[in-house]
């Protein structure tokens, strides 16, 4: 799955998917094949914008951070970092991570990254094992960050459904490594331009532990873009609300903010 993110010559692209429309079936389009078709839309050669996160805990408790995101696309590799501005507790914590292309022989993993704690002075790379853990007190992991590799599940077309007035597909995807924590994923994709519109997370045992919304996706710079993510953990009542503002593609981005030497001099702007 596509990163909490999001034309090729977009008017040409989004005219395809008009005439294409329900003939989706008649094509025999499998879940995979949605889901790849989700993976190639453009997102442009670089995004840049600033982020609200509102966390809120069960019992009403809301802590709001604001972070700023950059994000350039190599071809063989697709960089972003994101840094924390407010409040001060968080101020300068950064996070860096590499998202590679699928490769189906497994030759090169999927993504790397890591995270500067500024007051611990210290780069901590995230291993494999604890992308499932919580992005910094949010409800997104640290996988939800980068881009899912098609190649890590199988995956199911479940059928058609209409969310908040979207016609979508609904299709799973099933892990293929039965160690990861999130095991099951169903994935509402709108049938216009293959944005997410919502999300379901199963666990090891099968029970639902998280749900995702998207909401207020618009084209900015021609580039379908999501600008509300919220996402819910169904065991603890606990949620984080992610709002995007001052959105921006195919900006030029200095290679020299995209390194851990970066992020540990807070020299991303």
């Amino acid at each position: 799955m596509k990163r909490i993110g999001f034309t090729k010559k977009a008017a040409i692209f989004c005219a395809a998917l008009a005439m294409a429309g329900s003939a989706a079936f008649a094509q025999n389009l499998t879940g995979y094949d949605i889901a790849k078709r989700a993976d190639e839309v453009d997102e442009g050669k670089t995004c840049s914008y600033t982020a609200t996160l509102t966390l809120k805990s069960k019992k009403g408790a809301v802590r709001t951070r604001e972070i700023m995101t950059r994000e350039k696309d190599y071809g063989d590799v697709k960089k972003s970092v994101v840094v924390f501005v407010v409040p001060k507790d968080v101020e300068g914590v950064a996070y860096l991570s590499f998202d590679y292309p699928d490769k189906a022989d497994g030759s090169k993993p999927d993504s790397d990254s890591w995270l500067f704690m500024p007051a611990m002075k210290k780069t901590r790379r995230i291993a494999g094992s604890g992308k499932d853990d919580d992005f910094m007190g949010t409800d997104f992991t640290y996988a939800d960050m980068g881009d899912r590799g098609l190649t890590k599940d199988t995956f199911n077309l479940l059928g058609e459904d209409t969310v908040d007035g979207n016609a979508c597909w609904k299709v799973e995807s099933v892990a293929k490594d039965k160690s990861e924590k999130t095991q099951r994923r169903i994935i509402w994709y709108r049938k216009d331009n293959y944005k997410v519109v919502k999300g379901e997370f199963y666990d090891r045992q099968n029970e639902l532990t998280r749900v995702l919304t998207c909401s207020e996706t618009i084209q900015i710079d021609g580039i379908w873009t999501t600008q509300k993510m919220f996402m819910e953990n169904v065991k603890s009542g606990h949620s984080t609300l992610l709002e995007m503002k001052n959105v921006r593609y195919n900006l030029p981005l200095d290679d020299k903010m995209f390194t851990v030497s970066a992020i540990e001099r807070g020299s991303v702007r």
